[in-house]
């Protein structure tokens, strides 16, 4: 009995000191338990691998993830090293010029959390030479016509949507429009703006399998030529009309194949055109106007197609007067002596001659003959119009003439009459729907969107005027309709039809003034454009045509549609101008740092949600004032695009200048300032001064766009990332600033 306990004792001992000999050395492959395992820690977070640690205990390191794997080094403890990647219980790392596996036990590991990347701008577009993304509306969920059509049709393209193409924007397309978004880093808004749609059409979007494609789909953009391989509802409808005119045979496949670039070369070669199979944008105008020769006429064609406009040279940007020098003096001497005006020579000095010169021709064209050269009188220098010295005005086919003798008063005859028809859109269509509002067939806003009742309208237009009452506005209709002497609806004609039309001038209950009409809403659109140097004189509150020849030039230096008539864009464009007091400023800008005249009321200015309010606003009105809090500098902006901020740019080149001395150059910094929409409402926001990608005005000085921000929820802010925390936490000290003004 004692041997046996003397043996057990002995065992007992070994085993002890086995155990002791276990713990003392760590062995990798083997893990630690009961009582000797580890307490949890909390491990440090990092964003991404690789990362920098540590070793706690002197640990091996093994060529592959195995305990019997070669041995490559033994890592001492507390050494740094790199791990690469973890897998299981193994960790893949570097140690000074060895790379191999360790037991993750062994070392300090770190949380990889992944972190939202800070988003970066629009990827760069780039545009076909005839396209721009100046041509596309914004399309979101309600919204109808041909532009959805071929957003639909580009999304079945890619794999987004199914069925078939309807022109609606339903709850499907906007739910293929979101994964579109999601698949090419867009914000998931389900709304289509015209950078979007330019990258769509233009760029190499992904599929919905992930891979970089060009599409097939045309762009709905007029201006974009036809070419091989193109397909959608516009190739359907350009076949549809060369079958008509007999080029084409067969139904139309929506397809631009290679018959139907044979029969695109036939009508180009029949027309006068040349000949290259192309469908670009004359070519397309000119099949589509109802007027091309067919393959069997043999008559010269009716519509010659209006020609590019002349001079070329590029309109000066600021203001000259007498002492000034330069090259912009010499573009100005060199167009007075054009016409006649200026008989000394072209040396770039602003002197008496010069001066007198600019007199004579703002005099001939009814401006402040003050022998300055500001952006009225370059508006009417530079245009298609411009009076020879000696010379008398005749109206022009895009004014609105006083009303002749004559039945019907028909422009040149190089102006082109594009047909339009049910489900066309465009500034074209909102053109017609301005008229027939004015005229009383049409009621609401001009829109741009041939529907429904803008067609009963042309119907009511044309059989109260002896026309072809079929809806479709074709040359005829036009030409009567913008001739100055069209019936308006529910006239009596008792008298000769240039008097019924004299008296029926356009009613202003649209809010579209033009050649007849009167009163303080006239009274008020004079008075800012006397401000602005457009019209001379007083404001008598009747629309004659100095005054229409005035809101004609107000209309081309701001890019807008320029026929003499105040339509919603332009009066909006002009409430906009003078809601900071500052319109003297916008169009002379002397002084690019001068401050505004009055500073807005810091009472007035609202902390709007952007998705709940602003947005809206700025959809309704996007032409606006910024009026940065810090200096009282003010600029104008167009804003064109609307998603989780907004991208505008600055409407002129005077005002590039005001916002770059507010920020002292070009900047991704954000600032506080005020924007007033040209409905009078003001709301805190934050903008920077880096010129980005897409851009639309090309004589500004700012080549691309820039962005404005206004506040979000904490929420919405923290999904988009820190590019918008920076600009929330911008607005809000902007804001407790303006708390501290009231």
């Amino acid at each position: 009995m004692s041997q046996l306990k003397i043996r057990l004792r002995t065992l007992m001992a070994i085993v002890a000191a086995l155990t002791l000999l276990v713990c003392a050395v760590p062995v990798t492959g083997f893990t630690a338990t009961g009582s000797e395992q580890a307490a949890e820690e909390t491990l440090e977070t990092v964003s991404s691998y690789p990362y920098t640690t540590k070793t706690k205990v002197k640990v091996n390191l093994r060529a592959s993830r195995s305990t019997r794997s070669t041995l490559l080094k033994k890592i001492p403890a507390d050494a740094e090293i790199t791990v690469n990647a973890v897998k299981g219980s193994w960790a893949e790392v570097q140690y000074k010029k060895y790379s191999g596996y360790v037991k993750t036990d062994y070392i300090v590991l770190k949380e990889v959390k992944k972190v939202k990347p800070t988003p970066t701008p629009t990827p760069v577009v780039t545009l076909s030479p005839e396209e721009d993304a100046g041509g596309y509306n914004i399309l979101q969920k309600g919204a109808e016509g041909r532009e959805v059509t071929s957003l639909q049709e580009a999304l079945i393209e890619l794999g987004f949507l199914n069925g078939q193409a309807d022109g609606k924007f339903g709850a499907s397309t906007e739910k293929a429009v979101i994964a579109f978004q999601q698949k090419n880093d867009y914000p998931a808004t389900g709304i289509m703006d015209a950078n979007i749609q330019a990258f769509l059409y233009s760029g190499q979007p992904k599929n919905s399998a992930g891979t970089k494609t060009s599409i097939r789909t045309l762009s709905p953009v007029a201006e974009v030529s036809m070419k091989k391989g193109n397909k959608g509802a516009a190739v359907t409808e350009l076949q549809q009309k060369l079958i008509e005119l007999g080029y084409l045979k067969g139904t139309p496949s929506g397809t631009y194949d290679t018959d139907t670039i044979g029969a695109v070369r036939s009508f180009q070669k029949k027309n006068g055109l040349t000949s290259n199979g192309t469908a670009d944008a004359t070519t397309r105008q000119l099949i589509m106007s109802g007027t091309a020769l067919g393959a069997k006429d043999t008559a010269t064609p009716t519509v010659v197609i209006t020609p590019s406009p002349t001079p070329t040279v590029p309109v000066p940007a600021v203001s000259l007067r007498n002492g000034d020098k330069g090259d912009d003096v010499k573009l100005v001497q060199k167009r007075l002596k054009e016409l006649g005006y200026y008989k000394s020579s072209v040396d770039g000095k602003m002197g008496k001659g010069t001066v007198n010169a600019l007199k004579a021709f703002q005099k001939a064209h009814g401006l402040n003959d003050d022998g300055v050269a500001g952006q009225a009188t370059y508006a009417a220098l530079f245009s298609d119009n411009a009076l020879k010295k000696g010379t008398t005005p005749t109206p022009q086919p895009t004014e609105i003439p006083t009303p002749a003798p004559e039945v019907t008063a028909a422009p040149a005859a190089s102006v082109s009459w594009p047909t339009m028809r049910k489900d066309d859109t465009g500034t074209d269509v909102a053109q017609l729907q301005e008229a027939l509002i004015q005229l009383g067939y049409l009621s609401g806003k001009a829109d741009g969107n041939y529907g429904t009742k803008t067609v009963e309208a042309v119907r009511a237009f044309q059989k109260a005027n002896g026309l072809t009452a079929d809806g479709a506005a074709g040359e005829q209709t036009q030409r009567v309709l913008y001739g100055g002497n069209a019936k308006a609806a529910n006239v009596k004609t008792t008298a000769a039809p240039q008097q019924a039309a004299t008296a029926t001038a356009a009613p202003a209950t649209s809010g579209t003034l033009k050649v007849g009409s009167t009163g303080t809403d006239v009274q008020t659109l004079q008075q800012k454009l006397i401000e602005l140097g457009y019209l001379k004189g007083s404001a008598d509150g009747v629309f004659g045509n100095k005054t229409a020849a005035a809101v004609k030039a107000y209309q081309k230096a701001s890019k807008l549609t320029a026929d003499g008539v105040a339509g919603s864009q332009t009066l909006s464009s002009l409430n906009a101008v003078a809601a900071n007091k500052n319109a003297a400023s916008s169009n002379t800008a002397a002084n690019t740092s001068q401050k505004t005249t009055v500073t807005p009321s810091a009472a007035r200015v609202q902390y709007a949600n952007w998705y709940e309010k602003v947005k809206s606003v700025a959809r309704s009105y996007p032409y606006a004032t910024v009026y940065d809090i810090g200096t009282g500098i003010s600029w104008q902006v167009h804003i064109f695009s609307l998603g989780a901020h907004a991208d505008y740019e600055p409407v002129t080149a005077n005002d590039t200048a005001r916002m770059e001395k507010v920020f002292g150059g070009n900047t991704w910094n954000p600032r506080a300032v005020w924007v007033i929409f040209s409905d009078g409402s003001i709301y805190i926001g934050s903008t920077h001064s880096m010129p980005h990608e897409v851009q639309h005005v090309r004589d500004n000085n700012f080549n691309g766009h820039s962005c404005l921000h206004f506040p979000r929820t904490q929420e919405q802010v923290t999904s988009i990332g820190p590019y918008a925390t920076k600009h929330q936490e911008t607005i809000d000290a902007g804001w407790a600033a303006t708390q501290k003004m009231k």
